[in-house]
């Protein structure tokens, strides 16, 4: 008896203890579980702002993409009924109703782009009845319009079926923009945790992958809504809890960029790379670019990079054999080369050293300078070092005789260089010249050796080499052979086409390096402009007035009776500009047994700008192993300068 009284006693007391432990010490955690398991917060999108070009060219906006759902609570229980819905969803949309096996050649891509076979209707809806059988399971997404539409007239008789309309990005000018405007791309789980504090669906949105999209993400995403909802156990939707958050759009852009000139400038460029192929035997010409841009503000009027892509297929999702035939392709499509290529800019790297010769006064404008054609200098490695004697020539094998700075500078005198940049006692720079810590200096005040801070991702820096470069990364002391062949932009000199273009840009505005720029304006959800445009300025050059004009002079010249006097004219504008042609030596040359002592292969540059007095419009052009910058870059450049000017007469006719 006293056993079974102690036995009630133990219940009484478990029962009490528990009754504490769930009410009393563990309720606020009980409480939270409660009330987690009927209320959710829904996550709204926020629509992404739409990317235009400076005339109002749609370039990336949102399509509306129809996806077939069905809601499995509202579905018949009569499963003949059910069978006879499936079917005629399956014979509308192409859906299959059923998982079709591995081998079945059916394949579509998820959200990590991992092929997988698309799962069947039935599949799809028995695993969300027994998740939440009230919420929305999509069962055919990416319907045609008219398919969509199709069904919709079907709805009445379709109990539980439903189309559900999402936005999907669209680029309407496909690979012409694909570089600057870029792609976006699902949420990895690399990246997972950040977004989802960002207040992100990792599931369904999609962020910027490169270009535009990619750098002005958060200006364009927006931000998304929520609400709390309460539900029931089946996930049937009683009503909202608490204050509801709405998504507030993307704010749009509107770039600097002119479709127009793009298209030409797309159009010059794959021409001449197609005709120096047909012309030649040997390494062919792959990769090209050019720049359009207002040396005055900063705004890039024109980015073209080739080979390029289409970013159009990359939409709705990213296919992974073409990503993959694109990433794994030779001559690297998906990178910008205009800021993200760095090669040799040759002789269009001589600015750097003419304004650094005259602004620390090396030599004066009227001195005259000896070129035979080739001169003898010493290579040393260190102040007292004997050196060994080499030969450094000039493009012009006889010579260019008794040189001036503009004659120079026109003519492109590769030995009037060497003698700016390390000195030549026998042609009357008894100095030694510039040396290679001020031509560092000059180059870094120019744009060299620092991104230009441009908005788009990947810009690298270039290189503009030094005495400690040199040391921690060849593992040897600077020669002074190496500041000859640096001076005219060889050597281990690297930049990128958008630094060459920008450097030239403190000749045209009066001494400004000036911020390029593809951002114009920026947009609210209702078309209000939020932030105009601005000029940046990355920094005002200590270069003098007399300095900048004589280079400017220089530039003309060369378009006169210089380098550039056969590229052409335009009637009734003066041009100034630049020639190059930089010698290289990189992997695919080493490989294709191209590197051969005198007979390197080239690249061609080639800046022009105008109208000279008052510059509007500077441009550059770079073709991979292009060989002659006068003869391949020249042309392209003019062709487009003459575009530009066409445009400009047509706008104002009929703004008239």
């Amino acid at each position: 008896m006293g056993t079974f009284y102690a036995l009630i006693v133990i219940g009484i007391i478990s029962v009490i203890s528990q009754l504490l432990r769930l009410q009393v010490f563990e309720h606020l955690q009980m409480s939270e579980l409660a009330i987690e398991n009927r209320q959710s917060r829904v996550n709204e999108p926020a629509p992404r702002g739409v990317i235009y070009d400076r005339n109002g060219v749609t370039l990336a906006h949102n399509l509306p993409t129809f996806n077939v759902v069905i809601t499995p609570a509202e579905l018949p229980v009569d499963d003949l009924r059910l069978n006879e819905i499936y079917e005629r969803i399956s014979f509308i949309t192409g859906a299959p109703i059923n998982t079709p096996p591995l081998d079945a050649g059916n394949t579509s891509t998820n959200r990590l782009g991992e092929n997988a076979p698309p799962p069947g209707i039935a599949e799809v809806v028995y695993l969300q009845q027994s998740l939440a059988p009230y919420e929305q399971v999509t069962v055919a997404p990416n319907v045609p319009r008219n398919v969509a539409m199709a069904l919709s007239e079907e709805l009445r008789t379709l109990p539980g079926v439903g189309i559900k309309v999402s936005p999907t990005r669209d680029y309407p000018t496909g690979a012409l923009t694909a570089h600057v405007v870029g792609y976006m791309g699902p949420i990895t789980r690399e990246v997972e945790a950040f977004y989802l504090e960002q207040g992100f669906e990792p599931s369904r949105d999609k962020i910027g992958y490169a270009g535009i999209e990619a750098f002005m993400q958060n200006t364009l995403a927006g931000k998304n809504g929520s609400k709390l909802v309460e539900h029931d156990v089946a996930g049937l939707e009683l009503r909202s809890v608490g204050q509801v958050e709405p998504a507030i759009p993307g704010n749009s852009l509107v770039l600097t960029l002119d479709v127009r000139l793009q298209a030409i400038a797309e159009g010059a460029l794959r021409q001449r790379m197609k005709q120096e192929n047909q012309l030649r035997r040997g390494q062919p010409v792959t990769n090209g670019v050019v720049i359009a841009m207002n040396p005055i503000t900063g705004e890039i009027l024109a980015m073209v990079s080739l080979p390029t892509y289409d970013n159009q297929q990359f939409a709705r999702f990213i296919p992974v054999e073409y990503y993959s035939e694109l990433h794994e392709h030779p001559h690297r499509p998906l990178l910008n080369q205009a800021i993200s290529g760095e090669h040799p800019p040759g002789s269009v790297f001589k600015l750097v050293v003419a304004s650094g010769a005259l602004q620390e006064e090396i030599v004066t404008p009227e001195q005259r300078v000896s070129d035979p054609g080739e001169i003898e200098i010493v290579n040393r490695y260190f102040p007292n070092d004997p050196g060994k004697k080499r030969k450094v020539v000039c493009w012009k094998r006889d010579g260019h005789g008794l040189v001036d700075f503009i004659t120079g500078l026109a003519h492109s005198c590769d030995v009037y260089f060497y003698a700016l940049g390390g000195g030549y006692d026998e042609g009357g720079v008894t100095n030694g010249g510039l040396g290679i810590d001020r031509v560092h200096q000059y180059a870094t005040w120019l744009g060299y050796n620092h991104p230009t801070g441009i908005e788009l991702p990947g810009e690298l820096t270039g290189l503009i080499p030094n005495r400690d470069w040199k040391r921690l990364n060849i593992g040897e002391n600077w020669s002074t052979g190496d500041t000859y062949i640096a001076s005219i932009g060889q050597g281990y000199v690297l930049a990128t086409p958008l630094q060459v273009l920008n450097s030239f840009t403190p000749f045209m505005n009066g001494g400004a390096l000036i911020r390029p720029t593809l951002i114009r304006e920026i947009l609210d959800g209702e078309g209000n402009v939020v932030l105009p445009f601005e000029r940046s300025v990355i920094h005002q050059t200590p270069l003098k007035r007399t300095v900048l004009d004589l280079v400017s002079n220089g530039m003309r010249e060369v378009m006169v009776d210089g380098t550039g006097k056969r590229i052409g004219k335009i009637d009734g504008i003066a041009l100034g500009g630049k020639t190059g042609t930089a010698e290289y030596c990189d992997n695919i040359a080493q490989q294709a047994d191209r590197c051969k002592f005198g007979s390197w292969p080239a690249h061609a540059w080639f800046v022009g700008y105008g109208p000279f007095e008052d510059p509007e419009i500077a441009v550059v052009a770079f073709v991979y192993s292009g060989e002659e910058g006068a003869t391949v870059a020249g042309p392209i450049v003019m062709e487009i300068l003459n575009a530009y000017f066409e445009l400009k007469v047509i706008e104002q006719e009929n703004s008239a």
